[in-house]
């Protein structure tokens, strides 16, 4: 199940981001999952949903996914505070 460690990859690059920023908490994520990227959306929300609580950063942040044409998975944006 590859979408969880993406989904590890994508949290530890927002604890990244939190620590440039210092933000304490992540309030919203927003990610663009191309059609073409072999990424099963639900085992993606599923494996992020999981691990965001392991993090008081982002025990509590939402995601948002837009699927797109293509195969990347892009983080469009974050809202933190």
């Amino acid at each position: 199940m590859h979408e969880l460690s993406l989904a590890q990859g994508l949290l530890n690059q927002l604890e990244e981001l939190a620590r440039e920023h210092k933000a304490t908490t992540i309030l919203v994520v927003r990610v663009d999952i191309g059609d073409q990227s072999g990424i099963v959306t639900d085992s993606f929300c599923f494996g992020f949903n999981a691990l965001k609580k392991e993090q008081q950063l982002t025990e509590n942040a939402l995601l948002s996914i837009t699927p797109t044409k293509g195969s990347e998975l892009i983080l469009a944006q974050v809202e933190m505070e």
